[in-house]
């Protein structure tokens, strides 16, 4: 499998449950052991901090990126290893990820977690060059969101609903990532096929 560049969605927060901390470290490692690159926004605590401590714990490549004044709020934080780019706010960081990823994986996470899913999924249905989409689901952590999709459907407002998957869990998340980017699967990106949302 050819190195990949992973774009991770997930929030600076812990979560109500020690489970969430656990999956955002064990997809950290399961990427840096699998030789893929980790995308994320440069966080060193709550969920985004276990990503990347679990891809630096492997020797994994870590691309981080975050905006100038919260990096400067986050100064205390610790930040494993990386190639660290700064920003000049919230958009230019979310640009700089999607553009620098092949494909996207979101853990549970808040506001900012939301707004990157939504700037993906928005790409794709206009059938703009982005990369496949998975969200990992917990426990049920997705439910209202796609419920909240498939009203914007039922009232017109969206045409699409299948445009990513939901899985259970990190070892699933990377198969199909792997999966939907392998050169023998046409990419969303460049015109082919959008990968469907699987419930």
């Amino acid at each position: 499998m050819a190195k990949l560049s992973v774009g991770i969605f997930c929030g600076a927060s812990t979560g109500n449950s020690p489970r969430y901390l656990q999956l955002g470290h064990e997809l950290g490692r399961l990427l840096a052991e699998r030789g893929h690159r980790l995308v994320y926004g440069a966080g060193g605590i709550g969920v985004m901090g276990a990503v990347a401590r679990g891809a630096a714990a492997e020797g994994g490549e870590i691309l981080g990126v975050v905006p100038e004044f919260l990096r400067a709020r986050e100064m205390s934080d610790e930040l494993p290893s990386q190639e660290l780019v700064l920003t000049r706010d919230l958009l230019d960081r979310k640009r700089r990820m999607i553009d620098g990823s092949d494909a996207f994986i979101a853990l549970p996470g808040g506001y900012g977690t939301i707004d990157e899913v939504v700037e993906v999924l928005s790409m794709a249905a206009l059938g703009l060059d982005v990369g496949p989409l998975v969200l990992i689901d917990v426990v049920g952590d997705w439910g209202p969101f796609l419920a909240l999709v498939d009203g914007l459907a039922e009232r017109g407002f969206v045409r699409r609903t299948d445009l990513c998957h939901v899985v259970g869990g990190v070892t699933e998340a990377l198969d199909l990532v792997e999966e939907l980017v392998a050169p023998v699967v046409p990419r969303a990106r460049n015109g082919g096929e959008v990968p469907m949302r699987v419930r």
